[in-house]
This record gives C-alpha cells, structure tokens and sequence, in this order.
C-alpha cells in the first residue's frame, strides 16, 4: 500500500469520527429540546446542542475534505453558525420574554410515564 492511500484512509476515519461525535451533540441538544420544562431551557439546550454539534460536524467534513477550498467554506460556514446562533437565540428568549412568558420557578418533577393528569382530578 502506497503512503499516501494509507494516510487518506486516516484523514478520511478523522473526518468521520469528527462528524459522528458532532452528530451526537445534535442529538442531545434534540433530546434535551423535547424534554426540558419550558423555553427557556429548551432554547439553551437546542442552542447548545446544534452550535456545537454543527461546528464539530463542518470540522470532521473539512478534515475528509479533498480540497483547500472547501476547507476555508466550510470554516466560513462554522463560523457564521457561531456568530448567528447565540443571537437567534436571545432574540426568541427576548421576544418570549416580551410576551410574558415566565420560565417555570421553584422545584420542577417531571410527570411519570402512566401517570393520571391533574394529579389524578378529572
């Protein structure tokens, strides 16, 4: 084998490492979107979530990438989701903020799967 297959299969297994790991971050920010208490937390966690993850995601497809110019894109691209993100998200905080909508305070319990609603009242 040829050094320079051997180190393409590397940069190629880098690359895809790099995207599997970004993807799971999307997936946390995804889960913890449907599970947070309100929109607050779940602004923070989608947030979170999809910035970081779509960072390292572009990362892993610039380390796979076959040439400089998709390279510097793609950084353009993470960086413009690293400027953008935060804002999109503090806008939708402030607006809901604007509209009255108090994050949930105090101690939190999540419902049981199976539970009757409205603690049993009909």
């Amino acid at each position: 084998m040829s050094e320079t297959l051997i180190l393409d299969t590397v940069r190629l297994a880098i690359g895809g490492v790099l995207v599997a790991v970004g993807l799971m971050f999307i997936l946390g920010g995804a889960i913890g979107a449907l599970r947070f208490p309100d929109l607050y937390t779940r602004l923070h966690a989608a947030n979170v979530g999809n910035a970081v993850g779509a960072v390292i995601v572009l990362a892993g497809l610039g380390v796979a990438a076959p040439d400089w110019a998709i390279v510097v894109r793609l950084a353009l691209l993470a960086a413009l989701i690293v400027a953008v993100g935060p804002m999109l998200t503090q806008f939708t905080a402030n607006a809901a903020h604007a509209a009255g909508l108090a994050p949930i305070a105090g101690k939190y319990t999540a419902p049981r799967p199976g539970a009757p609603r409205n603690g049993g009242q009909s």
